[in-house]
């Protein structure tokens, strides 16, 4: 699964990076790249975070891979919102996270569904501890069995999706 994250949206929402962020915002960054090259070991998900360059070190806009995941910076006069909903409309992801409700808006316009950053990070949180521990992932019958209304098709889609993270 092809994973785009919108990365300060990310970092303000989740108390722990936005604390690192306070204090320096390459620091905040690099906080992010690691616990997501983490999860990424474990699930296989190629993962692309996109920052706003004109807030960064890198004015010019670029892209690097750092320890197995893609970070963009966005040029300057180009926000980092308007790169990811370029690559949604190009089809260069499967899921979206962000709480932005504009660019969610655009990325489903694109056909790309968006996870909030809140949900995201519990699943990354659920596989590091799991990967740690040597757990197994869980098996999702029960909620299935909990859950019988049927569903329109384009949410079980995006339900199947957000299984697989």
């Amino acid at each position: 699964m092809r994973i785009l994250v919108d990365g300060y949206n990310l970092i303000r929402r989740i108390p722990e990076l936005a604390l690192a962020e306070r204090e320096d915002l390459e620091r905040g960054r690099d906080a992010l790249v690691d616990i997501l090259s983490q999860y990424r070991s474990g699930k296989g998900h190629k993962i692309t975070i996109v920052f706003d360059g004109a807030d960064s070190y890198s004015q010019g806009g670029g892209a690097e891979k750092v320890r197995g995941i893609a970070v963009i910076y966005s040029r300057h006069g180009r926000s980092a919102d308007d790169v990811i909903a370029s690559m949604c409309r190009e089809g260069n992801a499967d899921l979206l996270v962000t709480a932005d409700s504009d660019l969610r808006r655009k990325a489903e316009i694109s056909d790309v569904p968006s996870a909030h950053p809140d949900f995201f990070w519990d699943r990354v949180q659920d596989e590091i501890y799991r990967s740690l521990k040597g757990d197994e992932p869980e098996d999702d019958e029960q909620h299935q069995i909990a859950n019988r209304r049927k569903l329109k098709k384009k949410d079980r889609n995006v339900k199947n999706l957000l299984s697989r993270l």
